[in-house]
C-alpha cells in the first residue's frame, strides 16, 4: 500500500517511478524528467505506535542478517526515506540526513502536549 501511494504521488509531483528488478537497497527509483536525475528511495509503512507517546509513530531503519549482524543505512546507499503514515493517511519524504546510521527514528503527526520541539521530528515538516 506504501509503495502504491508513493508511486502515485510521484507521478502527481512530475516524477517517473521504477522499481528494480532485484533485491537492492532501493524501493523506488525517482526520475526528474526537468533535472535529469535519478533519486534511489525506501519506502516504509509507519504504523507502530510508540509505547510512551501519543501522536507519533516509530520507523524501524535496521535490519539483521541470518547471523545476527545489524545493518543500518549508510551515506551513498539511498537518497531518502518516503514513509507512509496510515493514521493521517499521509506520505514524508525524510532526507538522508536524518536517518543515516540510526536503527529508527519516530516521526510525531501531533503536537506535543507539552509544547516541546527540541529533538523532535515532525511529519508536517517533511509532508510530500
Amino acid at each position: 500500500m506504501a509503495a502504491s501511494k508513493a508511486e502515485l504521488r510521484a507521478l502527481e509531483l512530475g516524477y517517473i517511478p521504477s522499481r528494480p528488478i532485484f533485491d537492492a537497497r532501493y524501493d523506488l527509483i525517482l526520475d526528474n524528467p526537468k533535472t535529469r536525475e535519478l533519486m534511489r528511495v525506501q519506502i516504509k509503512y509507519a504504523d507502530t505506535k510508540l509505547s510512551n507517546s501519543d501522536g507519533s509513530v516509530s520507523v524501524k531503519l535496521a535490519y539483521e542478517d541470518r547471523k545476527r549482524k545489524r545493518y543500518t543505512y549508510q551515506d551513498g546507499e539511498v537518497d531518502g526515506l518516503i514513509v507512509y503514515i496510515p493514521k493521517i493517511d499521509k506520505l514524508c519524504f525524510i532526507p538522508p540526513k536524518l536517518f543515516v546510521g540510526k536503527e529508527r527514528i519516530s516521526l510525531r503527526y501531533a503536537r506535543t502536549k507539552n509544547h516541546q520541539s527540541k529533538g523532535i521530528v515532525f511529519a508536517e515538516d517533511y509532508y510530500w
